[in-house]
Parts: structure tokens; sequence; C-alpha cells
């Protein structure tokens, strides 16, 4: 079970890895930037990781959570409210949680075994109560899932793209190839 839980939390430290990396070089407009229209920033989505990783990996284990940023998003009449970031509040103080919440977790994670015992208040009952490697599992579904949303709202800002900062896992392609797959893939959809 050791090798499992260092597996997914290899895993999960390379998705918290690869949304960290989306916010390097933005400027705070940028990452605060609603970029579709259901409001979704890079900001916002590191700032709701951080959340549900106290959430999941402290709270749900049954330790307290001592920070004043999830204290003051958990007040919040606002059901949305982590995930956007309001404008009285620094950019540098969201990245700064979630680093806090991913050590918080981490601590947790490295104390307990997978089968730990994890109660989940916001799940429907019968799937409340949990284990660690549950949660493991639930949050590398979370992360990548929202580094993804990352990865696009990236490249909507600056054309950025790619999966990790060591390997980006794309062609090797330049602006005159990237325009040209972009006009056969919009041709090909044009046709149908």
């Amino acid at each position: 079970m050791d090798d499992l839980k260092d597996h997914l939390a290899t895993y999960l430290d390379n998705s918290r890895d690869a949304m960290l990396w989306k916010a390097e070089g933005l400027s705070d407009g940028e990452l605060t930037r609603p970029m579709v229209p259901t409001g979704t920033s890079i900001l916002g989505l590191i700032q709701h990781l951080g959340f549900v990783e106290y959430g999941y990996f402290v709270q749900c284990l049954g330790f307290t959570i001592e920070d004043e940023h999830y204290a003051a998003l958990e007040a919040d009449a606002d059901d949305g409210a982590d995930m956007w970031v309001a404008a009285d509040v620094p950019c540098a103080e969201v990245l700064a949680f979630y680093r806090r919440a991913i050590e918080a977790a981490n601590r947790n994670i490295a104390a307990l075994s997978l089968d730990a015992p994890a109660t989940v208040p916001w799940w429907p009952g019968e799937r409340r109560h949990t284990t660690l490697g549950r949660l493991m599992l639930h949050m590398n579904v979370e992360t990548a899932r929202h580094a993804g949303h990352a990865d696009i709202v990236r490249e909507l800002i600056d054309g950025s793209t790619g999966m990790r900062r060591d390997n980006d896992n794309m062609p090797p392609y330049d602006g005159p190839a990237w325009n040209e797959l972009h006009e056969k893939i919009l041709r090909a959809s044009e046709s149908r």
C-alpha cells in the first residue's frame, strides 16, 4: 500500500506543480481575469484548490484548519467565493494560501495510512464515511481537472500551453505550424 500511496502523492504533486506553473509570469490582472463565461480564472482555480485541499486533507481527517484565508472563504455567504479572488486580496496571498494548504495536506498524508478514516460532511450520507486513500484519489482527479482548465485559460491569455514545467507534452510546432493545424481542424469541423 505504501507504493500506491507514493504514486498517488507523486501524481497529486505533479498536478499541483502544474497549477502553480500556469500562474508563473502573469500579471495580477491576467491571473484574475475571467476568461470564459463561467468566470474561470487561473487564480480562482488555485484559490479553489487551496480551499478543497484544506477541506479534504485537514477537516475531513479530523484536524482543525487554522488559516485566516480559509476562514474568510468559509465565512463568505457566496457559495462560489473560493472560485474567484476579490480585488482587495493580493494575488501573492492566494498563491501562498495554496502552498500552505499543500503543506498541511502533505503533513497529514505522510502521517496517516491510506485506510485512515475520513468523513466528508458535504458528500451524500451513503458515501460520507471514507478513507484517506479515497480522498487522495478524489484530489488527484480534481486537481488534474483544474490543471486542464488552467492550461486552456493560460492559452487564451498568452498562448502558453503544456502539461508540466519539465515536460510540456506538446508537439514541437512553431507559430505557423500551429496556425496551419488550427486551420486544418477548423476546415474539417466546418465541412460537417
